[in-house]
Order: structure tokens, then sequence, then C-alpha cells
């Protein structure tokens, strides 16, 4: 008898779900905008994980067609819940090679511009867990200065 419940058990357990921890969460650009001296960067943080992950800091770079079009070092305290998603902004300050290709791109002298996401989100216990994402920026139709 004991055998049978013994063994039940050891099954349930092995077809039991296991809990994600550790993943590096999904990150994707939503939408990008630029007016005056100022970029707008909007984030969608994918956590993958079933616990909540608490967000520290973010490091990244956004390259566009092999050149930096900005990055990004410092603070992101959010926090995602288990399985959960949050967007993230941030401001950067604009540099003259990056309006001029964004203009460029909102002009229609290019159709798209492929880019390319890369860095690392710090965790509160001081894991870092790294992203990279590659995709093509386009403008927003009806929204000038607005691209995704």
């Amino acid at each position: 008898m004991w055998v049978i419940a013994i063994s039940a058990i050891m099954v349930m357990t092995a077809c039991g779900t296991k809990l994600m921890r550790g993943a590096a969460p999904i990150v994707r650009m939503i939408e990008l905008s630029h007016t005056g001296d100022t970029i707008s960067l909007q984030l969608s943080l994918r956590n993958l994980n079933g616990v909540e992950l608490d967000i520290r800091a973010i490091d990244f770079k956004l390259s566009v067609e092999d050149s930096e079009l900005f990055s990004y070092n410092g603070p992101a305290e959010t926090n995602i819940a288990a399985n959960g998603t949050e967007t993230w902004t941030v401001e950067v300050e604009e540099s003259q090679s990056s309006k001029e290709l964004l203009d460029k791109l909102q002009a229609g002298d290019v159709m798209s511009l492929p880019y390319s996401l890369t860095g690392s989100i710090t965790a509160i216990d001081e894991s870092k867990l790294r992203f990279s994402h590659e995709g093509h920026i386009y403008p927003v139709p009806g929204r000038p200065g607005h691209f995704r």
C-alpha cells in the first residue's frame, strides 16, 4: 500500500509544473519619437519567469545601420509581475547624427532603418540578464516624429 502511495506522489511531482527563474526578459521597442533635442524610447519588458522580476538598472544601446543611434546606462526601477509585461520609457539627448537619420526616415528618403537593440538588465539581487533584438524602424503614419 505504501509503495503505491509513494509511487503516486513521485509521479505527480515529476509531472508538476516547473517554476522558471533566471530567464532573461524579452525586450522590444514599442515606439521611438524625437522632438527638439530629445529622443523618447518606449520599451516593452516581458518577464518569462514564474516569479516577479525587480529591475534596478538597465544598460542598452540602439544601433541603426551599424552606428549607435543612442545608448542608456542608468536606473530603471520597475517591477514586472511573474509572466507579466511592463512598458518602460526613457528619454535621452539626441545627437546630430541621430536627428539626421530619423529626419531621413520621416521624409521618406528611406523606407525603414534596420536596428539592433542590445543590453542587459540588472535585477535587485545584482544578477545581470542580457537581451538582444533586431528589427526595422518605420515612421508612424499621421504622427510626424514618431516611429515603430
